[in-house]
């Protein structure tokens, strides 16, 4: 469970509901990220009440853990750290705890390698008994693996932030993405490529793969596929083709860049992935945005609004249109934008502007 629960939708939760009932406990909560004012933190519950105590907790009791700074790796019972007492006569259990029938509480702060600190802690209420040493040991005994498992969802989150945002950057771009099978299965496929796919002119899908719309292109395609799928088992054999397919429903080719994808990339687990297939079409471009232009080049609005035309590819007199204002005031903001962006001609200046980081926004 400790490490079939980092692939869990709230990892670890069935994790700790049976630690929980293993050790008889109403609550077990690990903070992945204390909580801090104004970060919620990310804490995970197993207990009763669970919606109330995590609201309660990200509010204020993390300010009011009697269980801070343990000693690293290494679990602590709260008979050790405070007397009964005391403890009873506390304003944080009084006023804090009690109400949340948190009588006896254990807990350990584990540390990764990588400077990481997690807080797993335990707790019985009034009508349980103290912790005892089979309790810390059964706690002891998980610590290591719960050290690992954090550690592979730290990084696992990582990769899927870095896929996040590289797909979100493709989508951008206006970049069709797909991943394909050794078979030439579609595994993966971002959603400009969707919509490249789903206008079947150039590429279409035939039963779940590729198909050119034109038979001479489908064999040259396909010829490509089985190349670069067979390259793929040589040592570091990844191969780039590209190749242009026609049209008939508008102007100018798809283009499509094949990658294989050479073994060595390849450590997950499932259908093995054999080729990225990259497709751009020429109506299909990035678009600046406004307020971005504005701060790279001291646009003003007017000038920025009049370059987001120009960047669609329309000329001068399209874009004085489209934005309603006169030939001869779109002349003049063009004068000004050549002078803030260093160019000359509108060509160069479409092209900087889709090169420039506001078509990444």
């Amino acid at each position: 469970m400790v490490y079939e629960g980092v692939l869990e939708p709230v990892p670890w939760t069935q994790l700790f509901d049976q630690l929980r009932l293993r050790l008889q406990a109403n609550y077990v909560s690990l903070a992945i990220r204390s909580p801090a004012p104004g970060d919620p933190g990310l804490v995970i519950f197993a207990g009763q009440a669970r919606p109330t105590i995590a609201v309660v907790y990200e509010r204020s009791l993390y300010a009011l853990d009697p269980f801070v700074k343990l000693p690293r790796d290494r679990v602590v019972m709260l008979q050790e750290l405070i007397d009964e007492r005391e403890w009873l006569d506390s304003v944080i259990y009084r006023d804090f705890l009690q109400p949340l029938q948190v009588r006896y509480m254990m807990g350990a702060d584990l540390h990764t390698e990588e400077n990481f600190e997690s807080r797993l802690r335990v707790s019985r209420g009034p009508d349980g008994a103290p912790f005892e040493e089979r309790d810390r040991a059964l706690c002891t005994l998980l610590l290591p693996h719960l050290k690992r498992a954090l550690r592979l969802h730290a990084r696992l989150g990582g990769e899927r932030t870095e896929r996040r945002l590289y797909a979100a950057t493709l989508e951008r771009l206006s970049i069709g993405t797909l991943i394909l099978g050794a078979q030439g299965e579609i595994l993966l496929c971002n959603r400009t490529a969707e919509q490249i796919l789903a206008e079947s002119d150039g590429l279409q899908l035939h039963n779940g793969r590729l198909q050119a719309s034109s038979g001479l292109d489908d064999r040259r395609l396909w010829r490509l596929i089985r190349k670069l799928t067979e390259a793929r088992a040589e040592p570091g054999g990844s191969v780039v083709e590209a190749i242009s397919l026609g049209r008939r429903k508008r102007p100018g080719s798809l283009g499509v860049l094949l990658r294989s994808i050479a073994r060595a990339e390849r450590y997950e687990a499932g259908p093995p992935a054999a080729l990225e297939v990259i497709i751009r079409a020429p109506e299909r471009q990035a678009e600046p945005s406004e307020s971005l232009l504005r701060q790279l080049f001291q646009l003003t609005p007017a000038e920025a609004a009049l370059a987001v035309q120009l960047g669609h590819g329309l000329t001068l007199e399209q874009a004085a249109l489209g934005l309603n204002i006169s030939r001869n005031t779109a002349r003049a903001h063009l004068r000004v934008i050549f002078a803030k962006t260093g160019v000359t001609r509108q060509t160069a200046l479409v092209q900087l502007l889709l090169s420039s980081v506001a078509a990444l926004n």
